[in-house]
């Protein structure tokens, strides 16, 4: 059995929030020079993606040390609170993993992050297993299958599926995985790129998902610890700020971006989520910063969403409890991977909010800002969905182009090139005085 490592408890948290004081600071210092946004926008996905944060995840209250630095500079620049709050409670549920996480395949270790990731369902396995091949046709009829699960008992399975797109077969593939994960520990051959993600549920056995090189046919013992904590009750807070607009209004513009991302995998792995998404919200702190001086013609509530990770928690929750009438507001504007741009940005629901899309095309031609702003029809994909659903005019908004790293260890401040954040900056600022 390989022995355990544990992550630092949370008494260390003293040390971490001074660090994060010193960060703010030194924001506040270079806040007062005449600088730009994206120069801003890096202090702040440094701070945001720097692992004091812990990857503004659920291991070492990353969310919770995220949303107190959030709502510090929401003060600093001025922004008022919404009824008296600066927070949004909520709670859900969610699968972690503090311990260790550990694969060796036939005597050869695996680096976690790099060769193989955990899945974010995963259930708690340890020990030393046989390793039994399994193809899709071992489990389609019961004689099969009751083969397969005797041999399973005590083994682990290595699914090989045969990659595929089709919806109907990846159905039948997590059906097949999710029985097979009641008696055995998985590993599963993963098609390309490895990408993380956040489970609000355990199965009952690991499951570990691998690089199919990592993982040969001819593959006979499996060492494994991976030990995870599930969470139903986790506590999150989405953070609200308000510029009220010049002369008064009882209409809103949203302007939102989620903080969380995905944490740590164990005590050696962590997601810092640079582009994902500590790049919208520095978007959203210089479009606060700039609005707070000079207000709009609407009231202007900026939304940093929890949870948005685990499945849109936090903007879900926002749309049940509603801390403004949802009927007030003219437009959302959400942003989420802020940081590229070499091919432009795509709008999300454009196709559905065409006199706001066509205000941002004719902004973008006529000051000359960026290659392309793409129209894309609606998508369930990030914290603008639960808002459209109940009737709220809204469109998403990202970069693209530029680096690739998404739900990966190679989501970092260092390799964020925020090319073209100043040019997003002023098309939205400008857009949004249109509202």
């Amino acid at each position: 059995m390989i022995p355990a490592r544990t992550l630092p408890l949370p008494g260390m948290m003293i040390r971490t929030l001074t660090t994060i004081a010193a960060a703010g600071l030194a924001l506040l210092a270079f806040a007062q020079a005449p600088v730009s946004a994206k120069e801003k926008a890096r202090g702040y996905v440094n701070a945001l993606a720097g692992p004091e944060m812990h990857g503004r995840g659920y291991v070492l209250e990353g969310d919770r040390i995220a949303a107190d630095w959030i709502a510090a500079q929401f003060d600093r620049l001025g922004l008022k609170t919404l009824n008296g709050e600066r927070f949004e409670p909520f709670t859900f549920p969610v699968n972690t993993f503090p311990d260790t996480v550990r694969a060796r395949i036939d005597g050869r270790d695996l680096v976690p992050g790099t060769d193989f990731l955990v899945d974010p369902a995963s259930g708690l396995s340890s020990g030393e297993f046989g390793i039994a091949h399994v193809a899709p046709a071992d489990l389609l009829t019961p004689e099969r299958k009751a083969l397969t699960m005797g041999v399973l008992a005590g083994n682990a399975a290595c699914l090989d599926f045969p990659p595929t797109t089709d919806r109907d077969t990846l159905a039948l593939y997590a059906a097949i995985e999710q029985e097979v994960s009641r008696v055995a520990p998985i590993i599963r051959k993963a098609p390309g790129k490895l990408t993380w993600s956040v489970a609000g549920e355990q199965r009952r056995n690991a499951i570990i998902e691998a690089k199919a090189e990592r993982v040969p046919d001819t593959a006979r013992t499996l060492v494994l610890d991976v030990r995870n904590t599930f969470n139903p009750r986790h506590a999150a807070r989405n953070v609200l700020g308000v510029v009220e607009a010049k002369g008064g209004s009882k209409e809103w513009i949203i302007v939102s971006a989620h903080y969380d991302h995905l944490g740590h995998m164990g005590p050696d792995v962590l997601f810092p989520g640079a582009n994902d998404n500590a790049s919208g919200v520095s978007m959203l702190l210089c479009l606060a910063e700039e609005i707070a001086k000079r207000p709009l013609k609407k009231n202007v509530l900026f939304i940093a969403f929890a949870g948005e990770e685990a499945g849109l928690r936090g903007s879900r929750w926002c749309v049940t409890d509603r801390p403004i009438e949802l009927s007030r507001i003219r437009m959302m504007v959400n942003l989420d991977l802020n940081g590229t741009g070499e091919e432009g940005i795509t709008v999300v629901n454009a196709t559905a909010q065409q006199k706001f899309y066509d205000k941002l095309t004719a902004i973008n031609a006529e000051q000359g800002l960026l290659a392309n702003v793409k129209s894309r029809g609606p998508a369930c994909n990030s914290d603008h969905c639960p808002f459209v659903e109940k009737g709220v005019p809204a469109v998403f908004i990202y970069t693209m182009g530029g680096i690739s790293a998404y739900h990966d260890v190679n989501d970092r401040p260092e390799t964020l090139p925020l090319t073209e954040f100043d040019d997003l900056y002023r098309l939205l600022l400008e857009a949004l005085k249109t509202i």
